[in-house]
């Protein structure tokens, strides 16, 4: 369930390829599991993030720039859904492990979004 539309709203009022617009409206409103709480957010340099939480712990980042959405399983998710991110490489080739292993993964079209969405929808 989406948390503070008008801060959403805020988040798409800059120069934003029109593609990447539509993956990150159709991450903000996506029927998750239940439990799941998806809040416009933002720290430190990053302004334009969504956070999706369950439980009050953060499970997934989409980061929002202009040409992409920058995709997290963080390690809450992995622990929590009990997932390795190997695991999560082979099933998205494109993904990297970050410092932090965490999995990141670009989404610059629709089709990858739906994507990250089945794959919650199957493991959450």
């Amino acid at each position: 369930m989406l948390k503070d539309k008008e801060k959403l709203h805020e988040q798409l009022a800059g120069p934003i390829d029109d593609s990447v617009r539509a993956v990150y409206l159709l991450l903000a409103h996506a029927k998750l599991p239940d439990g799941f709480q998806i809040r416009p957010s933002g720290h430190g340099f990053i302004e334009r993030e969504l956070r999706f939480e369950i439980d009050e712990r953060w499970y997934f980042s989409a980061v929002l720039n202009k040409s992409w959405v920058l995709w997290y399983f963080r390690r809450p998710a992995l622990a929590g859904l009990r997932k390795d991110a190997k695991e999560l490489l082979q099933i998205f080739p494109l993904a990297e492990l970050t410092k932090k292993e965490e999995v990141k993964l670009r989404i610059q079209d629709i089709e990858a979004a739906y994507a990250v969405l089945g794959w919650i929808q199957q493991n959450g």
